[in-house]
């Protein structure tokens, strides 16, 4: 009896470090699968967010780069009438002035929650640059 429960604690010793290591390769298998699976388009972008930094509320979103959308006002010389109110229509069109609507320099903005924003800054910035595709410019704001 001796003999037996000291060989079996003997191969678990031995089998101990290949089982840690198994372990850890599988958790490196699984994470690089998910990796591969995300993208950097916005859709994907935003479920990775929101699966490593707010599973639970998924809060993070992604905006458009530009604040205000442009609405073009036609010269008389153009010929062509831009209705900006009609009878039927109660919302009023803002007209913005051009630095309220000129290009921001970014090609999109996420949002995420202040208090992701306060303590996860740099995890945040670090897993958008893996994902979003070179030469595209980005922020990250808090939403209100």
């Amino acid at each position: 009896m001796l003999r037996k429960s000291s060989t079996a604690a003997l191969a678990q010793l031995l089998l101990k470090p290949l089982n840690s290591l198994y372990f850890k390769w599988h958790n490196w298998r699984i994470d690089n699968i998910y990796k591969l699976e995300h993208t950097g388009q916005v859709c994907s972008l935003e479920g990775s967010l929101n699966d490593k930094f707010d599973p639970v509320e998924r809060r993070i979103y992604i905006g458009d780069g530009q604040f205000y959308e442009t609405t073009y006002v036609f010269t008389e010389a153009e010929e062509q009438e831009l209705w900006l109110e009609t009878e039927s229509e109660e919302e009023t069109i803002w007209l913005r002035t051009e630095s309220e609507t000129a290009d921001t320099g970014l090609d999109f903005i996420v949002y995420v929650p202040e208090s992701i924003y306060n303590t996860q800054i740099y995890g945040l910035r670090a897993h958008i640059d893996f994902y979003r595709a070179g030469g595209k410019r980005y922020n990250i704001f808090i939403d209100e």
